[in-house]
């Protein structure tokens, strides 16, 4: 066994302090134990949508989206909502589909809650220096798209 797997951030003290705790590394996972005692990872803490007092984990929405044959990349995000503290939307790039299709789709498997309460459709997700879905860029987009359309 490994005594150390970790020793902390490159000059990020502060992160550092976060995520080292009693001797432990909290690394965000969100996972469950199965029947047969294997775990599954569902997701990152910090990633979790909470609407209406609900866990929506965006990993399994995204994993339902992209499942339908005419998405071919999805990202799923929370944004603020003044009722239900956080409101489900979805990103995708997708070939010839309309919201109702996808909509109806979603209720197949997902709970209502769920479900993205507004899909937008682009040509590229953004994506970071790494490589990685930019969601931080999304939630931008998303909350300057809702700023727009109530206005």
């Amino acid at each position: 066994m490994a005594v150390i797997i970790f020793s902390g951030y490159w000059q990020n003290d502060a992160e550092t302090a976060k995520v080292l705790r009693g001797g432990w590394l909290h690394t965000g996972d969100l996972a469950y134990m199965d029947e047969d005692g294997d775990y599954a990872i569902v997701g990152r803490k910090k990633e979790m949508i909470i609407t209406g007092g609900e866990n929506v984990y965006p990993q399994e929405v995204e994993q339902c989206l992209l499942a339908h044959p005419s998405i071919q990349e999805a990202a799923v995000l929370g944004v603020p909502h003044d009722i239900w503290g956080e409101c489900v939307v979805a990103f995708i790039v997708a070939r010839q589909l309309d919201v109702d299709t996808l909509r109806a789709y979603c209720k197949e498997t997902l709970a209502s809650y769920k479900i993205p309460k507004q899909f937008y459709d682009v040509e590229q997700l953004p994506t970071t220096a790494v490589g990685k879905i930019d969601k931080k860029i999304l939630v931008q987009q998303a909350i300057a798209a809702s700023q727009s359309t109530s206005s």
